[in-house]
């Protein structure tokens, strides 16, 4: 488990407010909250954590940046207050004690337009990944694709924060609402939505979808014990496995 070494400051983008941080392995990484803007807790991070375990796992090279785990203690919490960090980014660090997750920081990108994305493959696995797990965070004006400024045609995807379809899956497993919007959310195509980024590219990456849910059991079962999100873990196996094997076509 990581523990944050030295904290660097706040970022210039993301609703969720993270930070730059040094950890105790010397690597710097973003540091995410358990606690931001959305409703309840560990919503983002239960996302981004599956989301990169899927890519890594369908082995689709738009994310090289590695997820780890990572600790608040008060240390940590003492650390920020003396930072130059944001009251807002404070605040959340404050309210995000326990695990929380870490994504190694890229050096030598920035944020691409849409313009300059011209990687057909690189375009279509994000559509990919982003259907399965319900994203649409994604459009001309916050792209959330960064452009490797040393190499030629060299993109990264970020950001999967908002997946779930804007969090709403969370909030009907706890409100009770699930089952009225069941086949909904198995249905959904997120990226049809007219603002979605890469709706004009046709069709998808072909994955292998062989004991799909075994796989995502085993992703969704090690998240930590300690998220709240561990009471819709049984319907994000449900839907996901039912998503990549009926959606992706």
């Amino acid at each position: 488990m990581l523990q944050i070494k030295k904290i660097v400051g706040s970022l210039p983008y993301g609703n969720s407010k993270p930070i730059k941080i040094v950890a105790t392995d010397n690597k710097t990484y973003i540091l995410k909250f358990r606690k931001d803007h959305l409703n309840g807790r560990d919503r983002s991070n239960t996302s981004e954590y599956i989301a990169y375990k899927l890519i890594k796992h369908f082995k689709l090279k738009i994310a090289p940046q590695k997820l780890k785990l990572i600790e608040i203690d008060d240390l940590a919490i003492t650390l920020a207050e003396n930072s130059n960090i944001s009251k807002e980014s404070l605040a959340y660090m404050k309210e995000s004690k326990g695990i929380n997750i870490a994504i190694e920081f890229l050096d030598n990108a920035r944020k691409s337009t849409k313009d300059e994305i011209d990687n057909l493959t690189f375009m279509k696995a994000v559509k990919t990944i982003d259907n399965i797990m319900m994203n649409d965070d994604r459009d001309i004006d916050n792209t959330n694709i960064l452009r490797d400024q040393t190499k030629k045609n060299q993109y990264y995807a970020i950001d999967w924060g908002l997946s779930m379809d804007r969090a709403e899956l969370y909030s009907d497993v706890k409100t009770g609402d699930i089952n009225n919007r069941y086949m909904y959310f198995q249905n959904v195509d997120v990226v049809n939505r007219p603002d979605y980024l890469f709706k004009e590219i046709k069709g998808f990456i072909s994955v292998d979808n062989k004991d799909i849910e075994g796989i995502i059991r085993e992703i969704v079962e090690s998240i930590p014990t300690e998220w709240e999100t561990q009471y819709c873990a049984e319907t994000i196996i449900e839907l996901l496995s039912s998503r990549v094997q009926n959606k992706i076509k």
